[in-house]
């Protein structure tokens, strides 16, 4: 029985979806640039918008060369954006604001988010940058978020956090070395973010704390932290630190004497098979790297986690503990007089 017009029809906008997810796949910033081979008839348009209509899209917002992007993407009704990551300059925060708004992000599950000015705390940028993150009250689907922010603009980022039910993973960096005892609000808002696992906070100065039912990872290995004071985090998996630093009041440089590692046929493979970051710069200045287990902190009821978590702890070498510590001197005068 022959197939009827309208089940012909059907094959090929079949065949056609097939044949522009091989050749275009789901960047949108590649996809533009092959427009034109999908927009032949209205018929190819039609299957066109409904592909894009119908996968998880992502896109990179570079200013004023993608907002004619969003704009299409908006006219169209293309809203499965899955994926943004945007690099905003404080002088585009308007441009962005006005491209993304109304736009729905309902289906955004990825967001890597950086915010950045050449002068923080020069200027005030509280009011733009909380504008921007209104753009996202409706991103309940978050999983991801990594975000930004050197602008120093006092924005409480826990009610911008709040937002993101089913987050599990987060990764803060505010640029210059902000206050452990959380003035921003985002280590409050990883307590209250029930699905939360992984966790990354950069620059972190001060006295640590963290209680979370279901974090794995916690990475606070960058240099700045005094002390992790107090942890309660049952499910943790894993914890990255550097010396100098106070673990649950046992010295890092104690644990460090004990358990450390200062062979570099061992840093070198071990750091290859690391999922988190550490600048190329810095690993041939690693002295060495300690595996730490957790009944070493067995009794101390400022430190519970998981009965397997194993504590990584990285020493470098004398000189550059020297330099941190003076860093860290600097970071703490800074906000004492006032500025993060």
């Amino acid at each position: 029985m022959d197939a009827s017009p309208q089940q012909r029809a059907l094959e090929m906008d079949e065949v056609l979806f097939t044949i522009y997810g091989f050749a275009l796949g789901t960047n949108m910033n590649t996809i533009v640039k092959k427009m034109r081979m999908c927009l032949v008839s209205l018929h190819f348009k039609k299957c066109f918008i409904a592909y894009l209509r119908s996968v998880p899209l992502k896109l990179r917002y570079n200013g004023h060369k993608t907002g004619p992007i969003v704009q299409w993407m908006k006219r169209y009704d293309i809203a499965r954006l899955f994926g943004l990551a945007a690099n905003i300059h404080v002088n585009n925060l308007v441009t962005f604001n006005r491209d993304f708004s109304g736009f729905d992000f309902s289906n955004l599950s990825v967001l890597d988010l950086t915010i950045y000015t050449m002068n923080p705390s020069r200027t005030n940028y509280s009011n733009q940058v909380q504008s921007l993150h209104s753009l996202f009250t409706e991103a309940a689907s978050l999983t991801h978020l990594k975000l930004s922010d050197n602008t120093l603009s006092n924005v409480l980022y826990e009610d911008f956090l709040s937002h993101f039910p089913i987050l599990k993973s987060l990764d803060v960096d505010f640029g210059s070395p902000a206050n452990a005892e959380d003035p921003d609000g985002a280590s409050r808002a990883s307590e209250e973010a029930l699905h939360l696992e992984r966790l990354v906070r950069h620059n972190l100065y001060g006295n640590f704390s963290l209680c979370s039912e279901s974090l794995k990872i916690l990475d606070v290995h960058e240099p700045f932290l005094n002390s992790i004071a107090r942890l309660d985090c049952p499910c943790l998996e894993e914890l990255i630190c550097q010396n100098p630093i106070i673990i649950g009041g046992i010295s890092g440089s104690a644990l460090a004497e004990e358990y450390g590692n200062s062979d570099r046929e061992f840093i070198t493979s071990f750091l290859e098979t690391f999922e988190h970051q550490i600048c190329s710069s810095d690993i041939e200045t690693i002295a060495s790297i300690s595996i730490v287990p957790p009944d070493c902190m067995e009794g101390n009821d400022s430190f519970q986690v998981g009965s397997d978590c194993r504590i990584i702890l990285i020493t470098f070498n004398d000189s550059d503990i020297d330099f941190l510590q003076i860093e860290r001197h600097d970071a703490v005068e800074r906000w004492d007089n006032g500025v993060q």
